[in-house]
């Protein structure tokens, strides 16, 4: 929502990258499963209406540079905020190039109604989050994601041939097999 946001604002077009890597702790087929039906869901809400680059790494490392090459044109990136696992590692360092780009990036929470950093600690039960979350809920419920986000967003273009022969986006066949994609 944010993106387009954006893109509306400065009337440039909504380029959404959804990477999958594969060298990381943790990985695992189910959860690479999972992420794959929803980049096929994400191909199928977004066509024709912004570009979208499915990138999945068939090989650990071969993803390295993709994001660079893609926010050297670009007025923003926006990433999501979620301070678990390794994406605060990844945010940071992610920020940190794109500043030598010249580049803002925005992150926000996606993934909830109540940001998570909100809170400022960890619980230690679900009770205790519960609580907190009572009593922050209230303020947040006027900020609803909007019922349509991709409204009047400038129109879509194709990415520069070098990056997508480089990283070429995985196929929405492919993502809807996301078994054989994963194997």
């Amino acid at each position: 929502e944010r993106a387009a946001e954006l893109a509306r604002e400065l009337d440039r077009p909504l380029v959404v990258l959804e990477a999958l890597r594969i060298g990381y702790p943790h990985a695992s087929d189910r959860l690479h499963a999972f992420v794959l039906q929803g980049m096929a869901d994400n191909a199928r809400r977004l066509d024709g209406k912004a570009t979208y680059h499915p990138y999945v790494e068939r090989a650990a490392g071969e993803g390295k540079g993709l994001l660079e090459a893609l926010a050297a044109k670009a007025c923003v990136v926006v990433g999501d905020d979620f301070p678990a696992f390794f994406l605060p590692r990844m945010l940071e360092a992610a920020g940190k190039r794109l500043g030598e780009l010249g580049v803002r990036l925005e992150v926000v929470d996606a993934s909830c109604i109540v940001p998570f950093r909100l809170a400022g600690k960890d619980f230690p039960t679900a009770y205790a989050y519960r609580r907190f979350l009572q009593k922050n809920l209230v303020a947040w419920l006027e900020k609803l994601p909007a019922e349509n986000p991709l409204r009047r967003l400038p129109a879509p273009v194709p990415l520069p041939r070098d990056i997508t022969r480089r990283w070429p986006a995985a196929t929405l066949g492919e993502l809807d097999r996301p078994g054989a994609l994963v194997s």
